[in-house]
């Protein structure tokens, strides 16, 4: 996994996506399943993977290779989806006083069964506000 503490850098990384990414509807969001506490905000989603914020208050489990996605609203949830961390970065803080750390997981999806793949497909064409 690719880690820094530097910003991203939003040409590099769209240069290297092999597909479209689409900007996550607000309450749109992913949880480790290994990882109880972990839970994160989706930024974007793609067929092949996502990036969600997440507090940098607990590093995400190296050994963690699942996730749920959902929007509660929407009742949108798409359970187990494998996974492999691609780059985890920390996010500039909007107001430098603040005492709360977030950093972004960018993530590669795995094998995806039938439903999975019928549900993100949904999600992507029902619950995002368009290409980031």
């Amino acid at each position: 996994m690719y880690l820094t503490t530097e910003p991203m850098d939003r040409k590099d990384i769209s240069e290297r996506r092999k597909q479209k990414r689409f900007k996550a509807v607000n309450g749109a969001f992913a949880a480790v399943r290994d990882n109880a506490n972990q839970l994160g905000q989706i930024r974007d989603i793609s067929f092949g993977g996502l990036a969600f914020k997440y507090l940098a208050n607990e590093r995400i489990n190296n050994g963690a290779r699942a996730l749920d996605i959902f929007i509660s609203r929407h009742q949108v949830y798409i359970k187990n989806i494998p996974f492999q961390p691609v780059r985890d970065t920390m996010i500039e803080k909007e107001n430098p006083l603040s005492t709360v750390s977030v950093r972004q997981l960018g993530v590669k999806f795995g094998r995806l069964n039938a439903d999975q793949l019928s549900r993100l497909k949904h999600m992507i064409q029902h619950h995002t506000i368009g290409e980031s």
